[in-house]
């Protein structure tokens, strides 16, 4: 959008000129304290910089040419967002926004001395040509100040400029605690989740989830500005920004949690016959410590879900008829194994009579023969007794 606006200000110059009647209003307040100097070629100047105000809501602006005057007769100004036009890239159109963004007025940077340290970061990035620095008076020579406000604002764009180190998606079990290190400031970011969460510092840590899948959706925080930035600009004035919402603030992550279980899956047999067991039980340990217990159906199935760990599987039962297996077993559940099935089998339980010798078996046909005919006499004696 193109809007024609008046500007009657004057920069760089202690006067105060209003306009009446119009959209936009002016005013502009010297930073005393502070000496800018810029050299190019063999032209040296030195001066106060100037607040440059918008009177209509406050809305402080900053010049995009340094030393290079708003006049103080009426001028007409054209709105255009055209980067070009002002002899700018993409790149410092957006880096000049980031410093707005995070110079004055951005948290506790409330003080004049912070409004002249953003116009001097911005005069550097739009002439890179030009050689722009502090002094302690008009003319004098280069000074080193104001580092502190400098150093800060440079470490805001660079945490700015971070990307966070989210995956697309995360697979854990319900057993398990994931710290995910975000390399962001997570208190610049409204965060929301559908599974309970705690933030620690720039580490977002999930604990013993339940089954299922979930979303984070983090979107970067920003109450600085309620409308977009305007640039403008005239062919015999200054051209200057305006604060605003910029594309280049903008950030959002969005990630799942997927939470699973694994799957420990027992199939029981005999060794003989290959014949499906019921009954046998079956304990599953982790650590030296009883989990739970699997007891096979008639189909000689039991199943039973384990979050991703290391098992040791041990027999407590044996089906009736059948001898226990002391065998361990040793089951791994994780990621790229979820469901675990285990074929075990069991040995019949074949009672045998034991060896006596060679005469064995007479002798046991012969004690069987006795028994059986003190059995016939007395049933007759007692039949006779009738």
């Amino acid at each position: 959008m193109r809007k024609i606006i008046l500007f009657l200000v004057l920069m760089l110059i202690g006067t105060n000129v209003y306009a009446s009647g119009d959209t936009f209003y002016y005013d502009s307040e010297k930073v005393s304290e502070m000496w800018i100097t810029k050299e190019k070629g063999d032209n040296k100047r030195s001066a106060h910089p100037y607040k440059l105000k918008r009177r209509g809501d406050n809305t402080y602006i900053y010049c995009l040419e340094p030393f290079v005057l708003l006049k103080k007769d009426a001028t007409t100004y054209i709105e255009d967002a055209d980067f070009t036009k002002y002899n700018l890239t993409q790149a410092q159109l957006d880096r000049i926004n980031l410093i707005i963004y995070y110079g004055y007025g951005y948290r506790n940077h409330t003080s004049n001395i912070w409004y002249g340290v953003t116009q001097y970061l911005v005069w550097q990035e739009v002439d890179k040509e030009a050689d722009i620095y502090f002094t302690s008076e008009k003319d004098g020579p280069r000074k080193k100040l104001y580092t502190k406000e400098i150093n800060e604002i440079e470490a805001l764009i660079s945490e700015h400029k971070k990307e966070a180190n989210f995956k697309d998606t995360y697979l854990l079990s319900t057993n398990q605690t994931l710290d995910i290190d975000s390399n962001i400031t997570l208190d610049d970011y409204d965060i929301t989740a559908d599974i309970p969460y705690e933030k620690e510092g720039n580490t977002l840590k999930i604990s013993n989830p339940q089954v299922g899948e979930y979303t984070f959706n983090l979107v970067k925080k920003n109450n600085r500005f309620k409308t977009e930035f305007q640039m403008f600009y005239s062919k015999n004035s200054q051209n200057v920004i305006v604060p605003g919402n910029s594309p280049i603030y903008s950030k959002e992550y969005s990630f799942k949690i997927i939470v699973k279980e694994g799957e420990l899956e027992l199939t029981k047999k005999s060794t003989t016959t290959n014949k499906y067991l019921k009954g046998a039980v079956y304990g599953v340990y982790q650590d030296g410590t009883l989990i739970t217990k699997i007891k096979t159906d008639k189909k000689g199935k039991g199943s039973t879900k384990l979050p991703f760990g290391t098992y040791i599987i041990k027999e407590l039962v044996a089906p009736a008829g059948y001898k226990l297996d002391n065998k361990e077993y040793q089951v791994i559940i994780g990621e790229d194994k979820l469901k675990i099935e285990l074929n075990l089998y069991d040995e019949e339980d074949i009672y045998e009579v034991p060896d006596t010798g060679t005469n064995s078996i007479f002798y046991t046909h012969l004690g069987l023969i006795i028994l059986g005919s003190l059995g016939l006499l007395y049933v007759k004696k007692k039949y006779y007794m009738y």
